[in-house]
């Protein structure tokens, strides 16, 4: 009785099983998706008619067996495991809370504020600039200027953002640090 091509493959499988699984697992990464592969690739075989003759069996095992781990890497990477679902679920929310906002809005305020101590052309060129993201090149044909002259007037508009507002926010900080802090017995009582 002669031996069919498919159980020549399936007996060659199991007889060089622990090589397969140390040259798969090398190439897919992982000892587990090469005991998948290569458990899938018995199935496969079993459930397999009959098949013609093959030149050379390991690497037709070792590339069927890899084929099916490919895949299967493949279709989990379309799905969410049920980790990845519950680490999405458990992710804090960044958005702002109404304290936040309110706190924000202020700044925003005094931001606006203080543009207002700057003279009318800088103002445009800076808001040009940061608020409507001109480039250099436009805001400068708008005012006729150079666009050295757009860069210098933006700089300093910035400069002198920069120290009304660290004023301000170092005098805010300052005021709410001086300010005691409520304990936890009071709390509690």
């Amino acid at each position: 009785m002669s031996v069919s091509a498919r159980d020549a493959l399936i007996a060659l499988l199991v007889a060089e099983y622990g090589e397969l699984r140390r040259r798969l697992t090398s190439r897919l990464g992982s000892a587990d998706a090469a005991n998948e592969a290569l458990q899938d690739t018995y199935v496969r075989l079993r459930r397999a008619e009959e098949l013609a003759e093959v030149r050379n069996p390991r690497s037709y095992l070792l590339r069927m067996a890899m084929n099916i781990g490919i895949n299967r890497f493949r279709s989990e990477a379309r799905h969410l495991s049920a980790a990845d679902v519950a680490e999405l679920v458990e992710l804090p929310d960044d958005s702002p809370d109404p304290e936040q906002i309110i706190g924000a809005r202020a700044d925003l305020k005094l931001v606006e504020q203080a543009l207002e101590g700057l003279p009318e052309r800088r103002r445009a060129m800076f808001r040009g600039f940061w608020v409507e993201n001109a480039g250099y090149r436009d805001i400068a044909l708008q005012f006729n200027v150079s666009e050295r002259t757009v860069r210098n007037e933006i700089l300093l508009a910035t400069r002198y953002l920069h120290k009304v507002t660290d004023e301000i926010f170092v005098d805010r900080l300052q005021k709410s640090a001086s300010q005691p802090v409520p304990s936890v017995e009071a709390n509690e009582q």
